[in-house]
């Protein structure tokens, strides 16, 4: 459960952090998609086809992402990412470019979804442009090549879709942290956060989490 501890060292730019959520290919039924749509098309209807507000587009935002990640957490469907050797590789993966191409804050890696808190590292930022989208296409290619090979299989091992939301507060990215450090405990897959393998944090948090 999240605890408003004000522990964690601030994040110095906001507008350059982002969450991240993307799961495995065929984790999610028609009934959910078709449930999370017609959500999105009632709140859409009673707009009377005016411009959403941002406070609504946010909302919808959320929902999806709740529907989503509440559905996950139960591990249904496709769980290659309990497989030791893959979830080694996609840690190591993540690792690689770490403090290079970003600053990895936290990260956990379930059954069959990866959550994600990341700041890209921009030396020329390009007007118009995604700086999360190559890093992100990066890793989901690379790691989906490697992961076909161990499973020996072929075809989509990532769902083409992700989730992400740019964190805008230090209170957010707290929150955020907390969210992913016990995504894994909230699942009923181990006790304590530290506990799970496959969940990795920056030395700064680790330090401060430890202070507690």
């Amino acid at each position: 459960m999240y605890r408003n501890r004000n522990y964690l060292p601030h994040i110095e730019n906001p507008e350059s952090t982002y969450f991240v959520t993307f799961r495995l290919a065929g984790t999610l039924p028609l009934s959910i998609l078709n449930q999370i749509q017609d959500e999105i098309m009632r709140l859409t209807n009673t707009s009377n086809n005016r411009k959403l507000t941002i406070q609504e587009e946010q909302h919808l935002k959320y929902l999806k992402s709740f529907y989503i990640q509440e559905y996950l957490d139960k591990g249904i469907g496709e769980c290659w990412l309990s497989n030791p050797q893959i979830a080694k590789m996609v840690s190591e993966s993540i690792d690689y470019f770490d403090h290079k191409r970003y600053m990895n804050h936290v990260f956990c890696i379930m059954p069959n979804h990866f959550h994600w808190v990341l700041s890209p590292k921009c030396e020329e930022p390009k007007e118009n442009k995604s700086d999360l989208a190559p890093i992100i296409h990066s890793i989901k290619s690379f790691t989906a090549h490697r992961a076909n090979k161990i499973l020996n299989r072929t075809g989509h091992f990532w769902s083409k879709e992700y989730y992400d939301d740019r964190v805008t507060s230090s209170e957010q990215f707290e929150k955020l942290v907390y969210y992913v450090l016990e995504n894994p405990v909230k699942a009923g897959l181990c006790k304590t956060w530290d506990a799970w393998l496959y969940t990795k944090c920056s030395e700064k948090i680790r330090e401060s989490l430890e202070l507690l």
